[in-house]
């Protein structure tokens, strides 16, 4: 059988990338608290529906019992960013699967690319686009899975569920929770994020912060003593890279995390003053550092605050700046705690087996070295979830690319753990 898979992808090479291309070509950034998403679920919705799916487009705020949930986070705005679900119901007797991923990407931003983040250029065998990597191309592979089944009439025993959901980037995850509530569930849910093919049964989690610093604005016209909170910042920059090297040297309890490199920690802001104006002439009132901290999913989000800001306050005393203008640290969005499966969960063994059969020597096993939305699967439903993904990189940066090649494997992949997992009809 998996012979007739991998002939269909090698004929339909050309088409899977352009597939890709349609996706990519539709922005669909998130620009919080609100989101481009539409068109592009319209896209997918319209494509969908041509596999003999049964179809479901709504809002995640028309969910009874959404903004009401524990895991709810508000201050997002969900009119015209509708969620997508296209179930194909298998013959019976199977176990059922859920492909569930984000359709929102994180804005272009400023920096200049090589290619038109929206054209899904291929060139020496990466093809690129905003989003291609995480987390347009994963989804683009399930459908892709899909429609070879269609197309070759294979009927399964369980039932195959694709949902394409909104605001999962800045810590969403309000529309996947509003699936869940929907009771679009499974016995397995897999979250194609960008893994470069690694199997994951679990994932670290985060938590954003910013940092602010506060001094005396002005100019000093009539003698007055200015304070300013650009050289807190400054020393504080220092702190945070000697914890970042602190951090990195932590390892987990988990297994899956053996070869872990260690624990990220980024800035990835740094303001001062009205930001909005075209030029500065004052000292500034107030300087802001953001940063992004990952852990591992035996920490919890207290224990993570607690032991950065323990840390930043035993190099805060010794610093006679930072005395004067003291770091004030908030949570900017909500903790992505890190989750997963058991060890012995069934699903491991059946797409261990699939990657041996597509990929000699099989595919690794490990952690997933990023936050995503899979704990809304792990904590608040019945629906355990495994991430697996496509190669290539550049996430959330110029360029952002996938490996063609293994795309294409990807999609075999895919379409064999459709078979496996939920049975092939007599």
């Amino acid at each position: 059988m998996y012979k007739v898979i991998s002939s269909w992808v090698d004929e339909h090479r050309q088409y899977i990338l352009d597939f890709n291309k349609s996706l990519v070509s539709i922005p669909s950034e998130n620009r919080y608290p609100v989101g481009d998403e539409k068109q592009v679920q319209e896209f997918i919705y319209c494509f969908l529906s041509k596999l003999n799916c049964e179809m479901d487009m709504f809002l995640p705020t028309e969910v009874p019992g959404l903004t009401e949930h524990e895991a709810f986070l508000g201050n997002r705005e969900y009119e015209n960013r509708p969620n997508v679900v296209a179930r194909k119901r298998g013959v019976g007797g199977g176990k059922s699967l859920i492909f569930s991923g984000h359709v929102d990407t994180v804005p272009k931003g400023e920096d200049p690319w090589s290619f038109d983040p929206f054209s899904g250029t291929v060139k020496d065998g990466k093809q690129y686009g905003l989003g291609l990597f995480d987390m347009k191309g994963g989804m683009a592979a399930a459908m892709m899975a899909l429609q070879l089944l269609e197309e070759m009439k294979i009927s399964l025993q369980g039932d195959v569920l694709i949902e394409t959901v909104v605001d999962e980037e800045y810590g969403g995850s309000n529309a996947t929770l509003a699936c869940l509530l929907k009771g679009y569930e499974a016995d397995l849910a897999i979250v194609p994020e960008p893994t470069n093919l690694a199997i994951c049964p679990v994932n670290q989690g985060g938590s954003m912060f910013r940092i602010t610093f506060r001094g005396r604005p002005g100019r000093s016209f009539s003698g007055e003593k200015l304070n300013n909170p650009v050289f807190a910042a400054a020393r504080f920059l220092d702190v945070f890279h000697q914890y970042e090297n602190y951090h990195r040297s932590k390892r987990s309890e988990s297994h899956w995390f053996a070869n872990d490199p260690g624990l990220p920690a980024y800035v990835q802001g740094v303001k001062a003053g009205p930001v909005n104006l075209p030029l500065s002439d004052r000292v500034p009132s107030h300087c802001t550092i953001d940063v992004w901290i990952q852990c591992y999913p035996e920490t919890t989000e207290e224990e993570l605050r607690t032991d950065f800001e323990d840390f930043c306050r035993e190099k805060v005393v010794q610093d006679e700046i930072l005395r004067d203008m003291p770091p004030v640290i908030e949570k900017l969005i909500r903790f992505l705690p890190g989750t997963g499966i058991p060890v012995n969960h069934p699903s491991l063994e059946v797409l261990s087996k699939v990657a041996h059969i597509a990929h000699p020597g099989g595919l690794p096993i490990q952690g997933a070295p990023f936050a995503c939305d899979s704990f809304m699967f792990n904590l608040y439903s019945q629906t355990p979830a495994v991430i697996w993904g496509p190669k290539g990189g550049n996430a959330h940066a110029p360029d952002e690319y996938i490996d063609v090649e293994e795309f294409f494997l990807l999609v075999k992949l895919y379409a064999l753990t459709m078979m496996e997992w939920c049975g092939i009809a007599s």
